[in-house]
């Protein structure tokens, strides 16, 4: 998974308060006392690892509110900031007069304002947090209505949105190689849903509709195993899911979340799916399953919603493989010399060989970005703030939203 555009937080540095703005006023929402909306460079850079030789330039883009105030007329300063370089400033504007020279357009198609150099401005000692050195981008506004920002973005020599890849990728590999896997037929891939004030997803729900019954029970007839994939999409904070499930008869095996004592017969764990990705769950039976009847088999949360629409995330089911523990491989034992050597015939000698094909549960983009969940901890803000289109600025802090491609 890719983090598309670039966004983040607002830099606490003390060094902002001291800088000299030119006489800026304080219209634009989630500026410093000064008028300054300030933004650190290492911040933007480190969650997304982008290399700070690559970024040339920084397009902002206004929110469609602040846009509609820029097209009456507005402007300001654009500046790129580090130790070495100062305040260095260049000026914005929209409706300037043509007396007027200002180094940046606005852009209406865009509703942007981009800022390019034709070499890198920034140095890794700028964000290498040596003494005294720092780097940073600031705009200021000199006249206009109040603004914003939707979103603000690093540019590479060629002008182009630069696309860093994920310091904190999300999804999970499970070991299945103990096992010979089938994969079975879905119906559909299901959705994250409410029920019960919980947010689930629907394997086999058979009191749901049919979009909630996605396999055939009696495919899972003996099986030591049930392995779920699921992809989770616009996921900004963790949220733990499980395997809840019930076979339809007297002494069936059952879970419902770890410590119900309903539970019986299987066990499994829980999951944070902590970031965008593909994520896989297993259910084990203590012994062979019998399906003598229907069942149920969702992925269960503690998230809380009061309806669909109120879920932040999306989620699917992309994979559900049925799974037999496989033969283990024949010991050796120890002959009597006097036995012969020759045991090209003897059952005892031969190899068993396994095929650990199906010891990868995941697709190939998924295993690329594949990491342990007991790895899986919550990303820093700036990480998870990250995966989106859009920055939302709210008074002085800067919220980001996650949108997988």
């Amino acid at each position: 998974m890719k983090i598309s555009k670039i966004l983040a937080g607002m830099s606490a540095m003390a060094l902002a308060a001291s800088m000299m703005t030119m006489g800026a006023s304080a219209a634009i929402t989630g500026a410093d006392s000064n008028g300054n909306m300030i933004y650190d460079v290492k911040t933007l850079t480190e969650a997304n690892n982008i290399k700070i030789s690559d970024v040339y330039g920084v397009r902002a883009y206004f929110s469609d509110s602040a846009a509609g105030v820029v097209e009456q007329g507005a402007g300001g300063g654009f500046i790129f900031s580090s130790k070495s370089n100062n305040w260095n400033q260049k000026q914005w504007c929209n409706g300037c007069g043509e007396s007027e020279t200002h180094d940046i357009q606005y852009d209406a198609a865009t509703k942007s304002i981009t800022r390019l150099e034709e070499t890198p401005f920034w140095t890794d000692v700028d964000v290498s947090d040596a003494e005294g050195e720092y780097a940073q981008i600031a705009f200021c506004e000199w006249w206009g209505g109040d603004i914003d920002f939707s979103k603000i973005v690093l540019l590479d020599k060629d002008g182009k949105e630069i696309e860093g890849t994920d310091v904190n990728p999300g999804g999970n590999s499970v070991d299945l190689s103990a096992y010979d896997a089938t994969e079975v037929t879905l119906a559909g891939n299901g959705k994250a849903k409410v029920d019960t004030g919980k947010v689930r997803v629907n394997v086999n729900n058979p009191w749901g509709e049919d979009v909630d019954k996605l396999i055939t029970p009696a495919d899972f007839e003996g099986v030591d195993a049930i392995a779920v994939t699921a992809e989770f999409d616009a996921i900004t904070d963790p949220v733990d899911f499980a395997i809840n499930f019930a076979i339809f008869s007297d002494n069936g095996p059952q879970y419902w979340g770890e410590g119900n004592a309903a539970n019986k017969g299987c066990s499994t764990e829980a999951v944070t799916v902590n970031a965008d990705g593909s994520y896989t769950f297993l259910l084990k039976f203590d012994e062979p399953l019998t399906v003598d009847g229907d069942l149920f088999l969702d992925l269960q949360s503690a998230f809380e919603a009061a309806t669909d629409d109120d879920i932040p995330f999306a989620a699917k089911v992309t994979s559900v493989k049925a799974l037999t523990l496989k033969d283990a491989p024949a010991s050796s034992e120890s002959t009597d010399s006097t036995e012969s050597t020759d045991s090209t015939d003897s059952d005892e000698s031969k190899v068993i060989l396994v095929d650990s094909t199906d010891s990868k549960t995941n697709s190939a983009a998924t295993s690329s970005k594949a990491a342990n969940n007991a790895s899986n901890t919550n990303p820093s803000t700036g990480a998870a703030a990250l995966a989106a289109v859009g920055v939302a600025l709210a008074g002085a802090a800067v919220v980001a939203t996650k949108k997988r491609k």
